[in-house]
């Protein structure tokens, strides 16, 4: 059985904008989806509702909490709220797949990380996602003989990324030239790279430059599905959701991988 997981930032809750952010999940049709700025338990609820979902709701440290919406059985959650994390870390394992030998079929379970890092777009900012993401690996530890991912919004940028040229820079006044490109802060993500987690839109889109924020005129890539090389070895699609629908349900695009059993 195929897995599609997708992750999405639906900005504030998501607000009046829940039947688009609810169309643009339908559509793509993902058998769960972390959550990013679900502000409002009772939109998490709503959605869960009108998709027929399960909802795994994780208060965060601040305002912007984490879910977890999905369609398959949860046999496990847990919210790791660590006093680093602007917001927090929250855990589903979720059933899915089968070990079959001679004697009997087991089903297997697969750990799902969601989180959503400190916002901001300077040094000082990178340098603390960087202490959110050391801590959250300290968690990811535990489960190094596991499958599993972790994605969200983690408001950094890879390092092979381009940013779009085309858009001023928050607080710039002009086009990035090349150079100021080089020197936005690109520190955190390679704390997933170098612990071995393989970045699923990467790994089968090694050139594009498919950017999730902000819409209007996307010009970055902040959302990510990481996978160990265990699970990736399985990775068979990873899209940013560009429909006309996702442009007007939040300032994010969604990402989603799909992986075969």
């Amino acid at each position: 059985m195929a897995l599609r997981i997708m992750s999405y930032n639906i900005w504030k809750g998501g607000e009046e904008r829940l039947p688009h952010i609810a169309q643009v999940i339908q559509q793509q049709q993902p058998d769960v989806v972390a959550l990013l700025e679900a502000n409002s338990r009772e939109n998490a609820e709503q959605l869960a509702t009108q998709l027929h979902m399960q909802l795994i709701f994780g208060e965060s440290n601040g305002k912007s909490h984490v879910a977890w919406l999905s369609r398959l059985p949860v046999v496990h959650t847990e919210n790791y709220k660590l006093p680093i994390l602007h917001k927090t870390l929250l855990e589903i394992e979720i059933s899915w797949g089968n070990t079959t030998n001679t004697t009997n079929t087991t089903n297997t379970t697969l750990p799902l990380f969601a989180t959503h890092l400190r916002a901001g777009r300077w040094e000082d900012d990178e340098h603390y996602r960087v202490s959110e993401l050391r801590a959250i690996l300290e968690v990811l530890a535990h489960f190094r003989e596991r499958p599993h991912a972790i994605m969200g919004d983690l408001n950094s940028i890879h390092p092979q990324d381009q940013t779009g040229k085309h858009i001023v820079l928050p607080a710039r006044a002009s086009i990035p030239t090349e150079a100021e490109e080089q020197r936005l802060p690109r520190l955190a993500i390679p704390e997933l790279l170098n612990a071995g987690y393989v970045d699923c839109y990467r790994k089968l889109h090694p050139h594009e430059q498919d950017y999730t924020f902000k819409l209007p005129q996307p010009w970055l890539r902040l959302d990510y599905l990481f996978a160990t090389p265990s699970l990736a070895e399985h990775l068979q699609q990873c899209e940013v959701v560009t429909s006309a629908e996702a442009r007007v349900a939040s300032d994010h695009l969604p990402i989603w991988a799909e992986f075969a059993d």
